[in-house]
This record gives structure tokens, C-alpha cells and sequence, in this order.
């Protein structure tokens, strides 16, 4: 979280000075993880907050007269939360710091410069395969790009206006992946290329991940098909209308 976004989020222009302190030490400690703050430092806090030059010594009795900080056994001049003033912080503002959204990934794999802002769960996906592949988990990556791969089939089905042909008996979904790559390769709509040839292999390096109890994904299996995968994106992407 970035300085100003916290300042409107916890409306800090309207709190007095003690409470500012308070506020940016912890926004400080959720940063650092530093737990022990020195008036300097707290001042330089209120600099980058934008705020004017602070009077360390008034703050510092406010601080701890108002008993928001204590000083530590065997030290002087640091200061630290009192425990229950922390976690009175932990459960208002914590959540500020929850973030369940955000992938960290930068195209270990896929090119998200390319392949990315087409669609956003398809951008979801690939982050996620980025990410897995750059955290040595393989197994979750191939299980991931196993799951693109149908994601991306079905759309091209459906762009085409031939998805009717990979409808389950049920009529409520699609067959299972193995029968739509059967369907694939021989359907003359779709036209696919040679690339074709290398759709069971993506299909089982993703199956042995999600069913073989023995089974465990290295590096090598990603990065032996990681090459005809991307050409196999491409051209997905293609036939789904996803134009690159």
C-alpha cells in the first residue's frame, strides 16, 4: 500500500498529532516489519506524509503519556506500540494489507505482453502458470496450462459456432478434454495446424500432475513442451477471436 492511498484510506489529515504518529509508525511497521521507532524517524514519517516539521519532544510525551507507546526495557530513546494499542491497529487496519487478488508474475513462462488483456480470467490463468513456473511448482503449472488449453478450445469452438459438436449428452456442458482434442484434430471447421500432433502431450503432462499419485512435474517436463505450447496459444488465440 503506498503512503497517500493509506492517508485517505484512514483519513489522517483529520486526526491529531499523537494519533498521526501512531498511524504512520504502523504504517511503517506494515512496510518494515521494524517494530521499535526512533523520534527522528518518526519525524521523517511525518515528512513523507507531506505533513510540516514535527516537535519530536512534545510528541514523543504526548506518546507516552497518552500511554500509545512505552519505551523498551534496557532502551532510551527507541519506542514501541504498546501491545494493546497494537492490536487494537491489527484489527482496524490490517485487512488494508489483505490482498487476494494480485499474482506476482513477469512472463517466466507465457508472454503476458502478448498473450494478456484479451480476456481477464485468461489473464488470471496465465499469471498463475507464470507464477507457479518461477516458484518450482511445477505440478500446479502443468495442471494450470492443462486448463488453458481447454479454456482456449472451447472459446475456439464457440467463435467457430461448432460448439454444439462438444456438448455433453446432458446438454448442460462440454465433454471431457480428451474427446474435444479427438474432435480437434480431425475437424475440418477449426483447420488447425500441424501443431495438432502435440495436443495429447498437453493434455497428459497436466493429466499426470492432477491423477498420477506417484507422479511429480520437474522443470524439464514444462520446458520440453513450453515451445509448441506457445505456438499452440497463438494460434488459439486465433481461432477464438483473440487476435494478437
Amino acid at each position: 500500500m503506498k503512503i497517500l492511498d493509506y492517508k485517505r484510506t484512514v483519513e489522517l489529515d483529520a486526526h491529531n498529532q499523537t494519533e498521526q504518529a501512531v498511524l504512520l509508525c504502523y504504517f511503517h511497521y506494515k512496510s518494515t516489519d521494524e517494530q521499535l521507532f526512533e523520534m527522528k524517524g518518526i519525524q521523517e514519517l511525518f515528512s513523507d506524509a507531506g505533513y510540516s516539521a514535527i516537535n519530536r519532544s512534545r510528541v514523543k510525551k504526548y506518546l507516552l503519556n497518552k500511554k500509545k507507546m512505552r519505551v523498551p526495557k534496557g532502551m532510551k530513546t527507541s519506542l514501541e506500540f504498546v501491545p494493546t494499542v497494537f492490536q487494537e491497529l491489527e484489527q482496524k487496519y490490517a485487512s488494508l494489507w489483505e490482498d487476494t487478488d494480485t499474482v506476482a508474475s513477469d512472463s517466466e513462462l507465457i508472454d503476458e505482453t502478448k498473450f494478456c488483456g484479451k480476456r481477464k480470467y485468461l489473464d488470471r490463468l496465465i499469471m498463475q502458470i507464470n507464477h507457479s513456473y518461477a516458484h518450482n511448482c511445477y505440478d500446479a503449472a502443468a495442471v494450470l496450462m492443462r486448463r488453458l488449453f481447454e479454456v482456449l478450445l472451447v472459446l475456439s469452438y464457440q467463435n467457430l459456432g461448432i460448439d454444439n459438436e462438444i456438448i455433453d449428452a446432458s446438454g448442460n456442458g462440454y465433454v471431457m478434454l480428451e474427446r474435444i482434442v479427438s474432435n480437434a484434430i480431425n475437424n475440418q471447421t477449426i483447420k488447425l495446424s500441424k501443431i495438432k500432433k502435440e495436443f495429447d502431450t498437453f493434455r497428459m503432462v497436466g493429466n499426470f500432475s492432477a491423477h498420477n499419485i506417484t507422479y511429480t512435474a520437474g522443470k524439464k517436463d514444462i520446458d520440453d513442451i513450453k515451445l509448441n505450447y506457445r505456438v499452440m496459444l497463438e494460434e488459439l488465440y486465433n481461432k477464438a477471436g483473440l487476435t494478437i
